[in-house]
């Protein structure tokens, strides 16, 4: 599976769909809030699946505050992050992790692009396509998730791209994560 993960992208369409068209072959592409309206107008340019939720930015109501997805594998938790204090670190969004039973939590929100792996969770902020902070490229992220030649775990690599489609060697993380009985 190939998940084109963005996030803030604040009507800066040209490059959203810049960027989903640099990741493809893909299976789906995640937004992680701030503009929601940008999600609506790329279900109608994309044949792929894409899931969205609710950003600081966005009117509540019309997308969830976080959604989980459990069709490519790991279980994924997709969430803006502002109403888990995200840019103070993501100690509450563990603690909804584990709550949720989620493996992977994609978030937003800082517009900083980050990979990190906490108690064994992969948290991953693609950054942003619009306004990125803690470095000068606008920057999203693709998981590529596989299962394991033995069938009993799936390998996920999670990396980070210039909206010209240059890879981020310092944004490189490969992560594993048991099969539940029901994937098997």
């Amino acid at each position: 599976m190939r998940l084109c993960v963005v996030s803030d992208t604040h009507r800066h369409r040209h490059e959203l769909l810049q960027a989903v068209k640099n990741s493809q072959p893909l299976d789906a592409v995640l937004h992680a809030g701030d503009e929601t309206s940008d999600v609506d107008w790329l279900k109608e340019k994309v044949d792929w699946d894409v899931y969205g939720v609710a950003g600081n930015w966005d009117i509540a109501g019309e997308y969830p505050e976080y959604m989980a997805l459990t069709q490519y594998g790991p279980s994924i938790f997709l969430v803006h992050g502002h109403t888990f204090g995200v840019k103070d670190g993501v100690g509450s969004l563990l603690l909804q992790a584990r709550s949720a039973g989620a493996d992977i939590v994609v978030f937003g929100h800082t517009h900083q692009a980050v990979s990190l792996v906490r108690d064994g969770k992969l948290f991953l902020n693609p950054g942003s396509l619009s306004q990125p902070r803690g470095r000068t490229e606008r920057t999203y992220a693709v998981l590529d998730i596989d299962l394991a030649e033995d069938g009993q775990a799936y390998d996920v690599r999670a990396q980070h791209f210039t909206l010209h489609g240059e890879s981020l060697a310092d944004l490189i993380l490969r992560v594993q994560f048991a099969t539940n009985e029901d994937d098997a």
